[in-house]
């Protein structure tokens, strides 16, 4: 602990300053640029001011007229292409539908021709199983 006497005046301390210089240099860039941007601003303020408030009645009407016209090239293109995807689907129909006729037509042709063979083999197995026969005679031709 330290003793302080309350009589004894306290000591002044010195008092220091600190002075700091400071030097000012390139400060007009800033402001160089700031000018430059201003008038970039002016000139797109007058800009927008300058040019017209919209299109026209006229133009307006062309652009309509241009985008029916684009709507019905595209119905158009559509329906030409779902016509196209039916004629090649009716005609994949018909091409299946005729080649399933032949067949059935070549089977028909084949079961005619077996059962004609088989009534021709049956025709000539009764004649000579009756003219074996003794209880048959022969039938008499007319005359």
């Amino acid at each position: 602990m330290t003793y302080t006497d309350p009589n004894i005046p306290p000591t002044e301390r010195p008092v220091e300053r600190h002075v700091e210089i400071r030097e000012r240099s390139g400060g007009s860039a800033g402001w160089l640029i700031a000018g430059m941007i201003a008038i970039v601003a002016v000139i797109a303020v007058g800009f927008l001011l300058m040019r017209p408030a919209g299109p026209d009645q006229n133009q307006l009407t062309a652009a309509q007229e241009q985008g029916r016209q684009a709507g019905l090239m595209e119905g158009a293109q559509g329906a030409a292409q779902t016509a196209q995807a039916a004629a090649e689907n009716a005609a994949r129909d018909a091409r299946s539908t005729a080649d399933q006729v032949r067949r059935d037509t070549e089977q028909a042709a084949a079961n005619a021709s077996q059962s004609a063979q088989n009534a021709a083999d049956r025709a000539a197995s009764s004649t000579n199983d009756q003219a074996a026969s003794p209880d048959n005679p022969p039938a008499q031709q007319p005359q």
